[in-house]
């Protein structure tokens, strides 16, 4: 049996004792703590990662770049107390640390 993508995630946060995900979409950029799989979400559905804490923008609107330099505003970031995000949509994610 495989895991799920949030059961995935999970399992490499604790191995870097972190809670913190980066999450990547074609358009978003997303910020958050992952729920607890193991213990609270014996009931979850495995196309959707539930986050809390969460800080998202959307990409285009986050960072302009050019040839020679790049200028972000991560101000742009909308913090949210609870998100969830398809599994099918994401492109990328990275455990911070």
């Amino acid at each position: 049996m495989s895991k799920n993508l949030g059961e995935i995630i999970n399992s490499i946060m604790k191995e870097n004792a972190t809670k913190q995900v980066l999450i990547l979409t074609n358009h978003m950029y997303i910020i958050g703590t992952i729920h607890d799989y193991y213990d609270n979400c014996k009931n979850c559905h495995d196309c959707l990662i539930a986050l809390k804490n969460v800080k998202i923008a959307k990409i285009d609107e986050l960072c302009h770049c050019n040839l020679n330099e790049c200028e972000c505003n991560f101000e742009a970031l909308v913090e949210y107390k609870w998100f969830n995000v398809s599994t099918q949509s994401i492109v990328g994610f990275s455990i911070l640390g």
